[in-house]
């Protein structure tokens, strides 16, 4: 990097946590319902996935502010790769999503301890920037704390209890007045979203880090890391 680095937000799900079941574990799932066999190690599934999240991307919009036809609409991407026939398969999808919503049930990735032990250890500061509201933001601290991480962040910035949202400048702003850093372009932004993240960390003038370990959208002018440890190579 041309400056020194003080310091670095992550996103939560899909970041720092994958989600639990994986997405790819879901369409498996949803798969199954509908009459398909099919492993969630298929390589077709994460070519439906590909093509759902360009297809998001082309959008231009958080998929907070996707209407449920336009969510429906970017599923079928997924179903159309398997040979799903789609009709009739929303409250299919529905049910298989919405039952790990309410479980709100995450897996850390394996290197985010080590990588935010490493991110401390060069006195950069770190915190969290996500959108999350209603009872699902009680479980972010009590998951940090059970997965040993909590200590590590300086700030915890939930949408829902600062009434604002990624890609909202106002987040990251808030953010950077609880870590005490006056100038963005000292400061990455990591997450998993081309518009919540990236657009969003553009928007209020940090320097985005787009986190895409299974190579799913076509974002380009962007630093892009496929695991967190890759975040290293650029701090030194």
């Amino acid at each position: 990097m041309s400056q020194e680095i003080k310091g670095i937000f992550f996103d939560f799900g899909g970041t720092l946590f994958d989600f639990y079941p994986s997405n790819s574990e879901i369409w498996a799932n949803v798969a199954k319902r509908l009459g398909v066999d099919i492993k969630p190690s298929d390589p077709r599934i994460q070519h439906g996935m590909r093509k759902q999240s360009q297809a998001f991307e082309k959008l231009g919009k958080p998929w907070s502010e996707l209407s449920s036809d336009e969510i429906h609409t970017l599923n079928c991407q997924v179903l159309k790769t398997l040979g799903i026939e789609t009709e009739g398969t929303k409250e299919t999808i529905d049910a298989e999503f919405s039952a790990r919503e309410q479980g709100e049930l995450f897996t850390i990735y394996p290197d985010t301890l080590e990588t935010l032990r490493k991110i401390k250890e060069l006195e950069i500061k770190i915190g969290i920037v996500s959108n999350v509201g209603g009872k699902l933001a009680l479980s972010r601290r009590p998951t940090l704390e059970e997965n040993g991480i909590l200590q590590y962040f300086d700030t915890i910035i939930l949408s829902g209890e600062v009434g604002v949202l990624k890609p909202e400048k106002e987040i990251f702003d808030i953010a950077l007045r609880e870590i005490g850093i006056k100038d963005p372009a000292k400061v990455m932004h990591v997450g998993d979203s081309p518009i919540e993240d990236v657009w969003g960390a553009r928007n209020a003038r940090l320097i985005p880090v787009f986190f895409d370990p299974l190579e799913l959208f076509s974002t380009e002018n962007v630093i892009k890391i496929k695991t967190l440890s890759d975040i290293l190579l650029y701090l030194k």
